[in-house]
């Protein structure tokens, strides 16, 4: 009977976790019902009765499910309690998900394979749906790619970023049995997703990604004793490091070349008779051409609404449609008048109502161009007008300038669970900042976040309780817990990912899988590398 329903433990276990695996990049409220339920068979099937699991050290639990708790005690200062219940909603997952794994019957090394090519082959299933509606579908504005799959395009690129790790190491371990098949097949799937990431156009991911191949790159480089391939790895983060510095200045040239206006030389009426408005004041450009200069309102209004549905005052991506036009217009060096829109054809006007600011970004979908550029219009923009709004990066610097405040102002114990929008608010009112109130958000930085509820207490405390389980269950070789961690520490300078319901359930999911589900070549992977 024991044998039985061991066995029993382990086949439920091993399905309940490969299905919640597989739903990470196609349903939010799956991967919520699936997490509960992976704790739920531990308590019900009693697995912790388990011969494995008798042995397991439960500090490390103890330490991940402490996270949990810290927001809990916070709530003590909490002025709005519904908010505090709110945030221990969203947090709930570092108390359930670390339990569930730590209760149930480890996975055999094979299980544990499976459910990880699974989840590659979920997330490249994911990718391929995501980027044919791309292609076929209509989507309503330049930046379509955020909006293709099924869960938010940055957490989607995490995801993307541990299948890429996971291919990279089945394809590179030789304890893989391949056939020529296999190996191809899994050699494509690495370079597709690859690709995926650059289609989906998070600058966070890839700057992530980038970062995280180039520490790996430089520690191998350390010390590997193969002259060879450290000479090959040195070439390779030569690479990493220049092509995209060479790739963002050559965007940064083609956003700021442009040749000084005089003023007294430009025409002062259209081809009808209509007085041209110029001002010199906006230095707002698109490819070198200033777009608030020869612009006729009245014929452009008039000629728009005869070439197209949506009205020239409509609010697009935040702007007045007119905007985008302006800019487009610009773009290819035309007036804004009727005889400017007149040499626009029924492609541009599609592409204007999409959204499209510049004609450079016309058939950009797999280019990281338009992202770049777009970002670098918003930051000029911003230093020109101090307006955030509408304008991801700039906003993200006002989210930080009042959380670094609150900092201050509550180095050791912060605000508290649940305090966050009311603290906000007063800062920004302090500031007189110019973000509108329903752009107010906190800092999307996870560390800063911490140090503004917890302060440097809990935040420290956080720090190492999510850190001790690596060490203490002696994972220092494991190469993909490693390149895991690494990637996700990264990422959370640019957004606050475990305050996230996909971002906080992808991580603990994956954490507790490799703390406790590790096969021993992959515990001692980072050893066999050199």
């Amino acid at each position: 009977m024991p044998v039985s329903i061991n066995l029993y433990r382990e086949n439920v276990f091993f399905i309940t976790a490969l299905v919640t695996a597989v739903c990470f990049p196609f349903s939010e409220a799956m991967v919520s019902i699936l997490t509960g339920t992976l704790l739920l068979q531990a308590l019900v099937l009693g697995s912790w009765n388990h011969p494995s699991v008798r042995l397991r050290n439960i500090f490390p639990v103890l330490s991940l499910i402490s996270v949990f708790f810290v927001y809990v005690v916070w709530l003590f200062s909490c002025n709005d309690l519904s908010a505090g219940i709110y945030e221990l909603k969203k947090t709930i997952f570092w108390l359930i998900v670390p339990l569930a794994f730590y209760l149930s019957p480890p996975l055999s090394k094979s299980r544990s394979y499976i459910l990880l090519l699974a989840f590659v082959l979920a997330v490249f299933v994911s990718s391929l749906i995501s980027t044919g509606k791309l292609i076929w579908l209509d989507f309503s504005d330049i930046f379509s790619n955020r909006k293709v799959s099924y869960i938010t395009h940055i957490r989607f690129s995490f995801q993307v970023i541990l299948s890429i790790l996971l291919m990279g190491y089945f394809i590179l371990n030789k304890t893989f049995r391949k056939t020529p098949v296999g190996y191809w097949s899994q050699l494509f799937i690495l370079l597709w997703l690859l690709v995926f990431l650059m289609v989906a156009q998070s600058l966070l991911a890839i700057i992530s990604f980038a970062v995280t191949l180039f520490i790996f790159v430089v520690y191998y480089l350390v010390n590997s004793p193969n002259r060879m391939r450290r000479n090959i790895l040195l070439t390779g983060a030569f690479l990493i490091v220049s092509m995209p510095i060479l790739y963002t200045t050559r965007i940064v040239n083609d956003y700021y070349d442009f040749e000084e206006i005089d003023p007294t030389a430009l025409d002062k009426y259209t081809q009808s008779g209509n007085l041209y408005f110029h001002d010199f004041n906006d230095k707002a450009r698109e490819n070198g051409h200033l777009v608030f200069i020869y612009v006729s309102h009245d014929e452009l209004r008039r000629e728009w609404d005869k070439r197209s549905m949506k009205g020239y005052d409509e609010k697009l991506n935040g702007f007045p449609l007119h905007i985008t036009l302006l800019r487009y217009m610009s773009s290819l060096g035309l007036r804004k008048d009727s005889v400017g829109l007149s040499r626009l054809s029924d492609d541009d006007i599609r592409q204007v109502e999409r959204g499209l600011t510049n004609y450079k970004f016309k058939r950009r979908f797999f280019s990281l161009y338009p992202r770049i550029y777009e970002t670098i219009w918003e930051l000029d923009a911003y230093w020109r007008s101090d307006d955030p709004n509408a304008k991801s990066l700039a906003q993200r610097i006002e989210f930080l300038k009042a959380s670094l405040i609150l900092v201050r102002e509550n180095p050791w114990f912060g605000i508290g669970t649940g305090n966050s929008v009311a603290e906000y608010n007063r800062v920004y009112d302090q500031m007189q900042s110019n973000l509108d109130n329903d752009k107010r958000a906190t800092s999307h930085n996870q560390y800063v976040n911490y140090l503004v509820k917890f302060g440097w207490i809990g935040f420290l405390w956080i720090f190492m309780a999510v850190l001790y389980p690596f060490f203490g269950l002696n994972h220092r070789n494991n190469s993909l817990l490693a390149l895991f961690l690494l990637m996700i520490a990264l990422a959370n300078l640019g957004d606050s990912n475990l305050e996230t319901h996909m971002g906080l359930s992808f991580f603990t999911f994956f954490y507790s899988f490799f703390l406790w589900n590790s096969p021993d070549d992959l515990r001692n992977s980072l050893k066999e590398l050199f």
